[in-house]
């Protein structure tokens, strides 16, 4: 199952992303928190007692070794999302972060955080 969220700013979506998944990762900025799309797949394991997140490397379907800290997670959708932007020369952008979640406590759910634009998704499965 996959859900795109699109609201307002600071509506407080990827607090319910975290709410799901059960623990802080991501970062939240005062003006507007998402910066870039997160793609958010959440996958139930019963034996994982701990969050371990992996991050898909960029310009390729491979993810990178797990990370389990949480504040290790918001550091890196942090440089990610600073790296682009800077390269980039813009506020928000349009390419999304790729992040796999597995945990004990959380579903089986994919999950899109935009910034408050019109991301166009023809068509996304896991």
């Amino acid at each position: 199952m996959a859900v795109a969220f699109e609201k307002n700013q600071s509506d407080g979506k990827s607090f319910l992303l975290e709410a799901l998944l059960r623990f802080h990762f991501n970062v939240r900025e005062i003006e507007m928190g998402t910066r870039q799309p997160l793609i958010l797949q959440m996958i139930h394991y019963h034996s994982t007692l701990e969050p371990r997140c992996r991050f898909q490397e960029e310009d390729s379907k491979e993810y990178g070794s797990p990370v389990v800290s949480a504040s290790t997670i918001a550091d890196v959708i942090k440089s990610r999302i600073e790296a682009l932007l800077k390269k980039t020369k813009t506020s928000i952008s349009p390419k999304p972060i790729v992040m796999r979640a597995e945990f004990a406590h959380c579903p089986n759910l994919s999950i899109i955080d935009t910034p408050r634009f019109d991301l166009k998704i023809a068509c996304w499965f896991i």
